[in-house]
């Protein structure tokens, strides 16, 4: 049995466990029948493992199961029916608890948003709780005061939401009896201890949301929670909260009764030590070393002068804080073959357990009688050498080459919150996460590290690129290749790939279970057959082939096929000029058009003091998260754009084209102003008449401004939209200009309003959508666009031809009318790749029959 007397300075190797094979995501310990101590974890593939853990009383056992890898696996052990569809991403036994009084059970939340609660003893499914719209990422219980009550549970969720479950009632039916809204995305849960008179008490950790190239408003909330009895209800209260002390998300939060501190971690690499009561930072842990990675997993281990915080890291190690008494402060880093996606105490031993990228699930102890053999020592330690020696050899320039332009990221859609792609950037390659409430890319860092089947693949960034081959009516193989990323789910993955090259579904499992594998010579042959009762026979490189499948022939499918470029999602805009030298040279200029208007003057005030905060505020581009701008600030630019004539205007428009961008300028409250603003632009410009294709100065700066009121904020936005009209009538105008800085603009702002019109939620009619595709007619038959705006043109084309519902296909059935394909491909074949690939994926928007475009 150990004891405190073999204690060494610093965790080692204990146990290591290889589970299902999937990446371990979570765990918990739990006390399974007869008593007898399991470690249960959760994958990235949806299975449950339980591992038998080594009698703590009978050591010479353990220590032998410590060498060769521990005690029984059995996987699924609720049998088949209780896989997840989705990876899990929390587990929490109630043998947490320390209590008799409630049934044993576990409970595990899993990325389809449902929570799965699991016979303790049989581990088959006994219920599950829906609620939740998003993933379920934390789990915990909370206790009353009154030993007689029964525990709650209490869930986190990527919906923003945190929900509080009665699962301990009399008759067996869990419901949900409460819910704390208004987090700022994904929310991490911890209970806290009660109160009298059966207050519960819990913290919630939010990761904030993208304002401008950053995330803010990751708050600390502290809940009190009171049953309200008959009502199967709850009162919560906000009796605490801290919000952006640390700079980056939180993805995770405990607490600790000892010391009675919450603790959480960030993706800014340090853990904060905070007051249970109020939830202000007592001490910051930063993770040693240069570069601070994301922590994902924080927990408290060991009493007194052991006590540690132990993180788990995305970097592959685990960090271990000694905050005891002695050697305070200092960390122990451990380094894994993979990301650690989650870390928890080993009961009150001071041990932790690590759940890895690599599938396995690993114990760690500063118990020299429990230190694993010196063959799984250095078998682990060969393995965390060689995931380094991988990770630290950087994309190649060839392959930074390959890779999408920061600067057209606009281009580029997300598909769910939080998803990286790779840009090239002034020749790094820099990784990027996409915002899903600001629909942007957020700069994340730059990529240091791939790994030998990482490349490019259709300008995105992969961990794996695989070959698979596709089996084709008539003989022959058709050699494909399939992206995947480590952290995502290979059976999305998979879908994404058939849908793609519209191959049969049935071969959904196939697939995903070859990119898990991620191994072997060769990738699988695909036929495209009918039935899907295909004949498999197993390739033997070293055993982890991949499989091969029988010819049939191929059945049409009616899949709506996606495109690289098609629909334009996000928005393009003019940036140039806001420094304070840029700035400053506009506030010269009008104030030296004010003391020459005959009337409307700005006052001395507006003119010097007003225009100069202004300008002060929009030249810190990097403080528009929290910098505010007040319409005394803004009412100049109304004055001078509705009052004064377009000879003087127009360094009012370009300032305007500045300030929209900022977020609080123009957000939904100042919708009414700068419907003001924009259509007195638009009036200025469109009352310059026939000479408005002869002019620069008002329909550049015009365009410029309608381009970027699409990206500055709701208010900017919404009043764009309302004025689309106009703002069409002005494209067509200026639309043949002489300049060629007009007319990048003119196309800027047409592809911007097509982008507007397909996200918005309220359908816009046909005929609007036909002006559209009327001034791209227009570019493209004055001949005068340079590549860059012609581009910008052709995608503006084919975002309105892909409008949801009976738009999209009035537009298409008028476009084919018109033989608008002739007039792309013309138009396209002077104008480079890029133009061309738009060119032929709106020729297939165009002949594809399914009425229901998206």
């Amino acid at each position: 049995m150990a004891n405190n007397n073999d204690l060494t300075d610093e965790y080692v190797l204990s146990t290591q466990l290889l589970s299902d094979g999937e990446p371990t995501r979570c765990a918990t310990i739990h006390s399974g029948s007869d008593k007898i101590l399991e470690l249960l974890s959760g994958s990235q593939g949806g299975i449950i493992s339980k591992f038998i853990l080594p009698d703590s009383n009978d050591s010479q056992k353990q220590s032998a199961d410590a060498s060769n890898g521990g005690g029984g696996l059995e996987i699924q052990p609720g049998g088949a029916n209780t896989r997840h569809p989705h990876q899990i991403t929390a587990i929490l036994s109630s043998s947490s608890l320390n209590t008799n009084s409630v049934s044993s059970i576990y409970v595990t939340g899993c990325k389809d948003g449902k929570i799965r609660v699991m016979d303790g003893n049989t581990h088959e499914l006994k219920e599950v709780l829906e609620g939740h719209s998003n993933a379920v990422t934390s789990l915990t219980w909370i206790l009353p005061q009154n030993e007689s009550a029964k525990p709650w549970l209490v869930s986190g969720s990527w919906d923003g939401t945190a929900k509080i479950w009665d699962i301990f009632q009399n008759n067996n039916s869990s419901i949900c009896i409460g819910t704390l809204a208004g987090h700022e995305n994904t929310v991490s849960v911890a209970g806290l201890p009660a109160e009298p008179d059966s207050i519960r008490k819990v913290v919630t950790v939010s990761a904030g949301i993208a304002e401008g190239n950053s995330i803010r408003g990751h708050t600390v909330r502290i809940w009190t929670l009171s049953d309200n009895g008959a009502n199967n209800d709850i009162t919560s209260k906000i009796v605490a909260q801290v919000s952006n002390d640390h700079s980056g998300p939180m993805r995770d939060v405990c607490y600790d009764a000892d010391t009675h501190s919450i603790y959480t971690c960030s993706n800014d690499g340090t853990v904060k030590i905070r007051s249970a009561e109020d939830g202000k930072c007592i001490e910051t842990l930063v993770y040693p070393g240069y570069e601070q990675p994301m922590l994902l997993s924080v927990c408290v281990v060991g009493s007194g002068a052991t006590k540690a915080v132990v993180v788990g890291a995305e970097d592959g190690n685990v960090a271990i804080f000694n905050i005891g008494q002695q050697k305070q402060g200092e960390a122990q880093v451990i380094g894994h073959p993979g990301c650690v996606w989650n870390v928890i105490p080993l009961g009150s031993t001071g041990d932790f357990v690590s759940s890895c990228h690599d599938g396995n699930i690993r114990i760690f102890t500063r118990h020299a009688s429990l230190a694993a053999s010196p063959e799984v020592l250095k078998a682990f330690n060969d393995a965390v050498t060689e995931a380094k020696a991988v990770r630290s050899t950087g994309p190649s320039a060839e392959e930074i080459a390959k890779l999408p332009k920061w600067e057209m990221n606009a281009l580029t859609q997300g598909r769910s919150e939080g998803q990286v792609q790779v840009f090239q950037k002034d020749g790094k390659a820099i990784a990027a996460q996409w915002s899903a409430s600001s629909r942007t890319w957020i700069e994340v860092g730059e990529v240091t590290g791939t790994n030998e089947n990482a490349g490019t693949l259709n300008g995105k960034q992969y961990d794996h690129i695989l070959p698979i081959e596709v089996d084709v009516p008539g003989g022959g193989v058709q050699k494909l290749q399939i992206g995947y990323n480590n952290g995502e789910n290979p059976f999305v993955t998979a879908q994404e790939f058939i849908d793609e090259h519209m191959l049969d579904q049935n071969y959904l499992p196939q697939i995903a279970d070859y990119i898990r594998q991620r191994a072997g010579q060769s990738g699988p042959t695909i036929g495209m057959g009918a039935g899907g009762s295909t004949a498999a026979t197993n390739s033997s490189s070293g055993g982890m082939g991949a499989p091969s499948y029988a010819s049939e022939p191929a059945v049409p499918m009616d899949i709506t096929p996606t495109y690289d470029y098609l629909p334009m999602k996000g928005y393009k805009t003019f940036e140039t000029g806001i420094d304070r030298k840029g700035l400053s040279k506009v506030i010269q200029k009008i104030r030296e058009f004010n003391d020459s208007v005959s009337s409307n003057q700005l006052s001395t005030g507006e003119a010097g003091e007003t225009l100069d905060s202004l300008a002060n505020t929009l030249s810190v581009t990097n403080r528009y998260h929290s910098s505010t701008i007040s319409m005394a600030e803004l009412a100049p630019l109304h004055t001078m754009i509705r009052q004064w004539d377009a000879t003087h205007a127009f360094p009012a428009i370009d300032l305007a084209r500045i300030a929209v961008l900022h977020p609080d300028a123009a957000k939904s409250e100042r919708r009414a102003y700068w419907e003001e603003i924009l259509g007195g632009a638009l009036d200025m410009c469109l009352g310059l008449g026939d000479a408005a294709a002869k002019e620069v100065a008002v329909p550049m700066l015009t365009m410029r401004l309608i381009a970027n009121s699409y990206k500055g904020g709701p208010g900017s936005a919404g009043a764009a939209g309302i004025l689309i009209d106009k703002i069409l009538d002005c494209a067509e105008a200026c639309a043949t200009s002489g300049n060629k800085n007009v007319r990048l603009s003119v196309a800027t702002a047409i592809l911007n309003t097509s982008s507007y019109m397909h996200a918005s939620s309220t359908p816009f009619p046909s005929s609007v959508a036909m002006r559209v595709v009327d001034v791209v007619g227009t570019i493209a038959g004055c001949g005068k666009y340079e590549t860059e705006p012609m581009v910008r043109s052709l995608v503006a084309l084919g975002t309105v031809l892909l409008l949801p519902g009976g738009s999209g296909s009035e537009v298409k059935k008028l476009a084919k009318e018109r033989s608008i394909g002739s007039m792309v491909e013309r138009v396209a074949a002077g104008h480079g790749e890029m133009a061309s690939a738009v060119s032929k994926e709106i020729m297939s928007v165009l002949s594809y029959s399914n009425s229901n475009c998206s």
